[in-house]
């Protein structure tokens, strides 16, 4: 934290009080803006939401600067007897600080954004017309579909509404731009034989799944979205990659696009209904958890609160 001095002594004293922070320095007048002192703490990852609520009501990041660095390791007896007071796991832990600035970056549209959904759905175009499953695969890897989902059920499960409009926005409009650009690339591949309309008319039994709406495709989005917001609220977020490979959003978007060049009215409807089927439940799940995620992490408030700490 750079912050002016007068601010310095109230922070060292709360920091000081609380069981979560590990060690503690000031470096008097080291900040040049804001004029003032440096202070540099090490806390604990379940400590971090209740530390920097009380920060931000102490007004640390108006009149100054909070910066937060997760590190890639930690060597601290201090730290480990620390964690055996704190309640609650550092795993487990939400920095809800944290989730907002990701769901805000998520909600935002970028060019980067519009040329990765436009790129996947086009990969998963071909994976369509060639029935592989394995493109299909590589398209949802690609797409970034995620996040803006995932900032909608938060915007709406923390009821900032502003978030969840800008985030279905872009949601929505990336998706548009994803089925046109597949349905241009599948009318190119059209046009010049490379696919042709008894390719579609085949069966293709390796992507069936896709316009073939049933209970298997929402139970699987449920857990998805379980998944996808644990991973996304807690300190571990490998298990992103399998929330991607896990719905089927992309190659919904695609199957779309395929099934209106090619005439195939049901299977349009079908993969459009697939489409939102996945992100209904997704969005109902991701905030589902959320909610109770929530609750848990009042709980700890309260527990933290027993402990002395306000």
């Amino acid at each position: 934290m750079s912050i002016p001095a007068d601010l310095t002594a109230e922070v060292a004293e709360l920091l000081t009080a609380h069981p979560g922070a590990v060690s503690l320095s000031v470096s008097e007048g080291a900040s040049v803006i804001p004029s003032g002192d440096v202070v540099t703490v090490t806390i604990l990852r379940e400590s971090a939401s209740n530390i920097l609520s009380s920060l931000r009501a102490l007004g640390v990041h108006e009149v100054g600067t909070l910066t937060v660095i997760t590190p890639e390791l930690d060597l601290s007896k201090a730290g480990d007897l620390a964690e055996q007071v704190v309640p609650g796991s550092p795993v487990d832990s939400i920095v809800w600080d944290e989730v907002r600035r990701r769901t805000s970056e998520d909600s935002r549209m970028s060019i980067t954004y519009l040329v990765l959904m436009m790129a996947a759905t086009m990969i998963a175009a071909i994976g369509v017309l060639s029935d592989s499953p394995i493109l299909i695969v590589g398209a949802m890897i690609v797409g970034p579909d995620f996040g803006p989902t995932a900032a909608t059920a938060v915007g709406i499960a923390s009821r900032r509404w502003g978030v969840a409009r800008t985030a279905f926005a872009t949601l929505l409009i990336g998706f548009l731009a994803g089925i046109a650009a597949a349905a241009v690339l599948t009318l190119a591949l059209r046009k010049t034989g490379i696919f042709e309309n008894s390719d579609m008319l085949a069966p293709h039994p390796q992507t069936a799944f896709i316009y073939q709406v049933g209970w298997p495709s929402v139970v699987v989005a449920l857990i998805a979205g379980v998944v996808g917001m644990v991973s996304l609220t807690s300190a571990k977020s490998g298990a992103l990659i399998g929330v991607f490979v896990s719905v089927t959003t992309i190659p919904a978007a695609a199957a779309v696009s395929v099934a209106l060049v090619f005439g195939l009215s049901s299977e349009a409807w079908g993969s459009l209904l697939q489409l939102f089927v996945n992100i209904l439940a997704i969005q109902v799940a991701a905030g589902l958890t959320l909610i109770l995620q929530r609750r848990l992490m009042t709980h700890r408030r309260s527990e933290l609160t027993e402990l002395g700490v306000q």
